[in-house]
């Protein structure tokens, strides 16, 4: 069983990073908030801040925020806009 979700970061321009991780970590407003694999639907604004995933060889990878965005969890796939 794939212990994974389809992650993509986004920002009006480009795509910074499109594949499948393990665990997420993003700035909210009220604090960091954690995705997992099989997470709730969910939709929430981000701040400024470093995102901090894993992708499936389990190396960590770092993307930072310099300003506000939103984030989207749907069916295993997360997406990431950055403004």
């Amino acid at each position: 069983m794939d212990k994974s979700f389809q992650l993509n970061i986004l920002t009006s321009d480009k795509s910074i990073y499109e594949g499948r991780a393990v665990s997420l970590s993003a700035p909210g407003e009220e604090g960091y908030l954690g995705v997992l694999p099989d997470h709730t639907a969910l939709v929430t604004t981000l701040v400024a801040g470093k995102i901090i995933f894993k992708d499936q060889k389990g190396e960590q990878k770092i993307v930072e925020s310099k300003g506000k965005g939103f984030l989207e969890v749907l069916n295993n796939e997360v997406t990431v806009v950055l403004i």
